[in-house]
């Protein structure tokens, strides 16, 4: 029997110097990827909503993903 489990999470990421950001989809790659707590875990952006400038060189975004997990084959847990 295959046991799935699916939630929806969210990611607040606030760049402090956005003039310095070479490429915004590199960071936000990342922020999916250590949104992953086993191996298999599958995680896919939903939403990349902009909230623009806080200050004047700081930029607010929130990221909006959904993980699928496979509960018979989870993988390897992840250790940071």
């Amino acid at each position: 029997m295959i046991i799935k489990a699916s939630y929806q999470g969210v990611v607040e990421l606030n760049i402090v110097n956005w003039d310095a950001i070479d490429n915004l989809g590199e960071k936000i790659t990342e922020v999916r990827d250590s949104q992953k707590i086993y191996t298999n875990d599958i995680i896919e952006i939903q939403q990349v909503v902009d909230f623009g400038r806080v200050t004047e060189r700081s930029h607010r975004i929130l990221i909006i993903f959904n993980c699928n997990r496979d509960l018979d084959n989870l993988g390897e847990k992840i250790v940071l």
